[in-house]
């Protein structure tokens, strides 16, 4: 839920969800508009999902975010496609890794480079 305080900090509302299921519960109950998705590709009904959503609003842009080495095994050579749930996106955050602190900071900076 961190990246969803980030968010808001930077001006935006958010409604944070821990799975597809969930987040399609939230967008019916706010009954807004949404401009920015930030999803796990990975996540169960994640491609269902983002089709329903860019079908209802063409400029949503998507943000994938998604662990380290998922990035790393997903680079050219490797026999692994890039987004296997086949989840077109404008962005790519990397999760940081439990070990690693969260520059807030940093995190503010990527984030902002997703709203422009």
């Amino acid at each position: 839920m961190w990246l969803g305080e980030m968010f808001t900090e930077l001006g935006c509302q958010t409604a944070p969800a821990l799975n597809c299921r969930q987040a399609l519960a939230l967008i019916q109950r706010i009954d807004l508009p949404i401009a920015i998705l930030v999803i796990n590709p990975e996540l169960r009904g994640a491609r269902r999902m983002v089709k329903m959503l860019v079908a209802a609003n063409p400029a949503l842009r998507l943000v994938l975010i998604r662990n380290a080495t998922a990035i790393q095994s997903a680079a050219p050579g490797n026999g692994r496609e890039a987004n296997p749930s086949g989840v077109q996106a404008r962005f790519i955050l990397e999760r940081p890794s439990p070990a690693e602190a969260i520059s807030r900071p940093e995190w503010a900076a990527r984030i902002r480079k997703v709203l422009i």
